[in-house]
């Protein structure tokens, strides 16, 4: 293994435990504030909705800021409306597993529904947080038809210093069939 490979992994061996430990505190929080407003007499439907909510924001913010945090951030906006759809297929994951894993295996519930959350969390969650809802960077823009692309040319050995140029090349426009 080579040295940048090893700091490439070592990089998202750490994103992944700061993705995960985001999803512990989130999961927590959630816990927490169930728990204390069940307490309190809070119909539990309504404790579940507000620890739901709490927890998803918290973990939303860690993984945005801390686990995935990176120099080119998408938007609030639309890294929010991902993660929202992220979540809400993953609550449908879920839900599908622990019923397959509960009913159908006939797993006592507990573990049946923490086993399909862990392997939903691992196999759904942390790939669509990590490459679609948090990804590094947004992908290139594609130019519109007949405008120049830069291109990158180097001068040649008569000059010592290597140094970069962009140089436009025109590209063509695509065919819209035959006249």
């Amino acid at each position: 293994m080579t040295r940048s490979t090893g700091r490439g992994l070592a990089a998202e061996i750490g994103r992944f435990v700061r993705a995960n430990l985001s999803s512990t505190i989130a999961s927590g929080l959630d816990y927490l504030l169930v728990t204390g407003l069940v307490v309190a007499g809070v119909h539990y439907l309504v404790a579940a909705t507000a620890g739901a909510v709490t927890g998803a924001v918290a973990d939303f913010s860690l993984k945005r800021h801390w686990a995935f945090d990176r120099a080119v951030k998408g938007t609030v906006q639309r890294e929010g409306l991902r993660y929202l759809a992220v979540s809400g297929a993953s609550l449908a994951l879920n839900l599908v597993l622990a019923y397959a894993l509960v009913d159908g295996l006939r797993l006592p519930a507990v573990p049946g529904v923490i086993a399909a959350s862990l392997v939903v969390g691992f196999a759904w969650n942390y790939p669509l947080h990590r490459y679609y809802v948090f990804r590094t960077s947004p992908r290139p823009s594609r130019q519109p038809a007949g405008v120049a692309e830069p291109r990158q040319v180097r001068r040649t050995a008569a000059d010592p210093t290597p140094k970069t140029s962009t140089v436009a090349t025109p590209r063509p426009a695509p065919s819209r069939g035959s006249p």
